[in-house]
């Protein structure tokens, strides 16, 4: 069996002094590194290359960190910064002048073309127009930009998604590229640890054009798209077979995902199931997906009481989100300073409502909306000691 020594010196009698071993089993040691703070299984990776391995890359270690304790009932949060450089942070409080764990992000665009995703610990960050990748853990604080894709010469925005599958222990990248001089997409899959390099893959129909709602659930993205007939899709990605299916849709919701393509929609993993929220002028809904293998849906008008998203302003687009309680939520998608910030929840069960203070986010007149900063809620978040 192997184990772990250590030397140690032991009094026996009077000034005589010997020496002697304590040795402890490696499963009993892994047992004990089980119970300590993230925070120190990361430092304890430098003390040899077996912790390292165990800690970092060892499957049922990794699993145990991230089970251990149930997502935190207050959301931490992505701040998105575009002044003076392209960065974004990762915290549960607010601060306009953090220089801790900043995330500088590279080759950086326009900030309305970053986009953001989280599963299973690892926060993705990609830009449509770059192409660029970048992956970071919160809990060892490590920073992974992925290659460069090889795109088409003249490319348009890129989509792109991310998700782990828990069968496979494999998270996967899916970027999606228009090819504008032959009119179809192009489609590039990443997977972490297992390769350094893009590779090309069989896609969908060509005139199928995705946008940036998408949703990880046990192994499957689903995201939304459309055609340029005016159609809207709703189309999934099995991340361990590399597979493209489309989701069959009630004609109600298809329609609705239709009218609200350009104002509000959005899909959510709503207590495991597939979500998919519609807000219109009239009314918000949503629909649920009750049934994966008859793709069979249900659908919920939500009796918003006296908070109308409308009343929140036109930094609150509507409901992005649920939490591993089965609330859906809303956040100020943009915070220019101007205002307090806020986190919206509404229980579909109860029909209550409540707002919680982001901590941090005070008002400041002064700031006249120089710059703003976007924000992007994460209520499942786990601590995970994959190295990356």
């Amino acid at each position: 069996m192997l184990s772990v020594c250590k030397r140690i010196r032991k009094t026996v009698t009077g000034d005589e002094e010997g020496r002697g071993d304590l040795c402890l089993p490696l499963d009993i040691m892994v047992e004990i590194l089980k119970k300590l703070p993230a925070k120190s299984l990361v430092r304890f990776r430098s003390v040899s290359k077996q912790w390292s391995t165990i800690i970092g890359s060892r499957r049922d270690f990794i699993e145990s960190i991230v089970v251990r304790h149930p997502p935190p009932k207050l959301p931490i949060f992505i701040f998105h910064h575009c002044v003076p450089e392209a960065f974004f942070t990762v915290s549960p409080v607010f601060s306009p002048t953090t220089t801790d764990n900043v995330v500088t992000i590279p080759r950086s665009s326009d900030s309305s073309s970053f986009h953001y995703q989280y599963s299973r610990g690892l926060i993705c960050c990609s830009s449509s127009e770059s192409h660029q990748v970048t992956i970071y853990n919160p809990t060892t604080r490590q920073v992974f930009s992925l290659p460069e894709i090889q795109a088409p010469t003249r490319s348009g925005l890129s989509s792109c998604f991310f998700g782990y599958d828990p069968i496979t222990n494999q998270y996967k990248v899916l970027s999606i590229i228009p090819n504008c001089d032959e009119q179809k997409q192009t489609y590039h899959v990443f997977t972490l640890g297992c390769q350094q390099s893009w590779r090309k893959v069989k896609g969908i129909d060509d005139d199928t054009y995705p946008n940036d709602y998408s949703v990880c659930i046990d192994g499957t993205i689903y995201y939304s798209a459309y055609r340029n007939s005016g159609e809207t899709l709703l189309l999934s990605f099995d991340i361990r077979s590399e597979r493209f299916d489309r989701i069959l849709v009630p004609e109600a919701l298809s329609e609705a995902m239709l009218i609200t393509f350009i104002d509000h929609q959005s899909l959510v993993n709503h207590l495991g199931k597939l979500g998919c929220i519609c807000r219109n002028h009239s009314d918000t809904s949503i629909w649920i997906m009750d049934d994966p293998e008859k793709q069979e849906w249900s659908r919920t008008i939500l009796c918003l009481p006296n908070y109308p998203l409308d009343l929140f302003g036109g930094d609150v687009d509507t409901f992005t989100g649920a939490t591993p309680a089965g609330e859906i939520y809303a956040t100020q998608c943009k915070y220019y300073f101007d205002k307090s910030l806020y986190v919206y929840y509404y229980d579909m069960n109860q029909n209550s409502f409540r707002r919680v203070h982001i901590e941090g986010g005070i008002r400041d007149k002064t700031n006249k909306r120089r710059c703003c900063v976007e924000v992007f809620a994460i209520h499942d978040h786990v601590e995970n000691t994959m190295w990356l």
